[in-house]
């Protein structure tokens, strides 16, 4: 391919990726609806989710993922604030989410329920993951992380989420 062919191509990918978060559910915006179970078979909708909130789009083979997972599980651990998971791969079965959030007791697996968690996924426009949606009292979405999540921006997303921090 001829060089100014893959500037173009360059130019595109980073076009697309600076796009994508765009498409997400945005700031301001309520909570598409959905009907998941956590593993005790409670369903879990906007309405009936603890607020503020962190919702969480992954899937069981994502390295970035699983290098994100320990520090989203300490800041659950320090804030009391729920994490609500959920993998976007429709191959992870509720016995790999499980198996897999036993390293994250914290965490709060949500599964197949009236929805598939791979159609929540589309309801909320992830494209990717790990995608992380910071819900605040009223369950509009505070701030969404497209890619990995940093502790300290994701402590002052939970901060204008109205979560007072220890």
């Amino acid at each position: 391919m001829p060089a100014w062919g893959m500037r173009l191509l360059k130019f595109g990918l980073l076009g697309l990726a600076l796009l994508l978060p765009a498409l997400a559910v945005k700031l301001g915006d309520p909570l598409p609806p959905f009907a998941l179970v956590d593993p005790k078979g409670q369903e879990v909708t906007p309405a009936t989710l603890r607020k503020p909130a962190v919702i969480v789009f992954w899937a069981s083979w994502c390295p970035v993922c699983r290098a994100e997972f320990p520090t989203l599980h300490k800041v659950a651990e320090e804030t009391g604030v729920p994490f609500y998971v959920i993998s976007r791969e429709p191959k992870d079965t509720r016995e790999v989410v499980l198996e897999y959030m036993k390293a994250y007791p914290r965490f709060i697996p949500l599964l197949a329920g009236k929805d598939k968690p791979h159609e929540v996924a589309n309801r909320f426009r992830v494209t990717g993951q790990p995608w992380t949606f910071v819900v605040d009292g009223e369950g509009r979405v505070a701030a969404v992380f497209a890619g990995r999540a940093g502790r300290e921006a994701l402590l002052d997303a939970l901060l204008l989420a109205g979560v007072d921090l220890p």
